[in-house]
């Protein structure tokens, strides 16, 4: 029987210089990895596929089979699958073992770790307002971080290292100023922040009506930019900017949710962060490696954002009206240190060797009885002390 002419590998395959499956829409790597897979042109052929009983298709949603990340390396003699159909060429038996070898990487992109919660019931002690203190100093002081060192704990070192939107350049100038001023300029200042947000909000709503198309990473960086001068705002004790931030509550609610759903629909996150779409020199090394890491960076950052933002509204609705509702919860990645990891390399070693505790917010409290306090990151510490109250925190920190 002819052999049918194959396609060209796809682009991400051929840049990492991996063998590609070439399934369609996407391949099984880039499926796998939660990247965008898009195939050359192909010249038109004389020649086509035969579709007989025999078929094989390997186009599986790996994103439903269970997450291997907090095992030992994997079983594979379990895992393989036997019963393959004859007549299967014996090089794609060969990727796909090889394929099996690849850590599953899938838990950060499934269906499952996008899943939105009902907020968690905080204990009788928790949410004072000793405790919404605390929390608003907390994010008051990643905010000072981030305008210090270029990160926080929901601003990763990377996130904007390509792609620096200009919302983030003016909300980085208005936290400046303001981390700097003075009684004697703190009118300025001000205004500068009032101006900003804003321009924020303006700006979206006419790209709104203009069609302008917004990928992930611009609905981050809005969400971000906003959350950010709402954290200022509301609670700075200015009357003017906390008369406008209120109005403005409304549209970061709407904002947080568009910003998951996208997310959580999107493909090629990892693309989005690694390279910017007017200068094209400074992409980074599209590898497969660095693809995961950075599609991890994105969608973490999603989940960070989401629930940093609503607790900052929430906090405030609450002193003011005595209750609020929560856009729920969502998992994130509590083991310290995997979120301050500067290399794609050391991330997937770390993912693959231990326990990253990645987790819903809802069984968050789990982690003060099953985990020892330095192996928690702050901003699961941050999160624990909502839900726990900050008493009770501080002491498991300081047993």
């Amino acid at each position: 029987m002819a052999r049918a002419l194959e396609g060209k590998a796809c682009e991400a395959c051929a840049i990492a210089k991996r063998r590609c499956e070439k399934q369609t829409p996407q391949c099984r790597r880039c499926k796998s990895r939660g990247i965008e897979c898009t195939y050359p042109p192909t010249k038109p052929s004389l020649f086509c596929p035969y579709e007989g009983e025999n078929t094989f298709s390997i186009d599986q949603d790996v994103s439903t089979f269970d997450p291997l990340l907090f095992t030992t390396p994997l079983d594979l003699g379990k895992e393989a699958d036997t019963e393959l159909p004859l007549g299967l060429d014996l090089s794609l038996v060969n990727s796909i073992t090889s394929a099996q070898l690849q850590p599953d990487y899938t838990w950060f992109t499934s269906s499952k770790a996008w899943k939105v919660e009902p907020p968690p019931e905080s204990t009788d002690d928790a949410l004072s307002i000793m405790d919404i203190r605390y929390h608003i100093q907390i994010i008051h002081r990643w905010l000072k971080q981030w305008v210090d060192k270029g990160s926080n704990p929901f601003i990763h070192t990377r996130l904007y290292r390509i792609r620096f939107p200009q919302c983030i350049q003016d909300v980085y100038m208005a936290l400046s100023c303001y981390f700097a001023k003075t009684d004697s300029n703190e009118l300025m200042v001000f205004r500068i922040i009032e101006d900003r947000a804003r321009r924020l909000v303006e700006d979206s709503v006419t790209g709104s009506l203009l069609g302008t198309p917004l990928d992930t990473h611009d609905h981050l960086a809005r969400v971000q930019a906003l959350a950010m001068y709402q954290a200022i705002c509301l609670y700075d004790g200015d009357i003017r900017l906390r008369h406008l931030a209120e109005g403005y509550i409304p549209v970061l609610a709407s904002w947080i949710r568009e910003m998951v759903d996208h997310g959580s629909r999107a493909s090629g996150l990892g693309r989005m962060v690694m390279s910017s779409p007017y200068d094209e020199h400074t992409a980074i090394e599209s590898d497969g490696a660095n693809l995961l890491w950075y599609c991890w960076i994105l969608a973490e950052s999603i989940r960070r954002t989401s629930m940093l933002a609503t607790s900052i509204q929430s906090f405030y609705l609450i002193q003011r009206d005595g209750t609020t509702s929560c856009f729920g919860s969502m998992m994130f990645t509590s083991r310290k240190g995997t979120w301050d990891i500067d290399s794609a390399l050391a991330w997937e070693k770390m993912c693959s060797e231990v326990n990253v505790g990645f987790i819903q917010l809802t069984e968050a409290p789990s982690l003060l009885t099953t985990v020892a306090p330095e192996d928690v990151d702050e901003f699961a510490q941050a999160m624990l002390a909502i839900i726990c109250g900050a008493r009770r925190v501080n002491m498991w920190i300081n047993r």
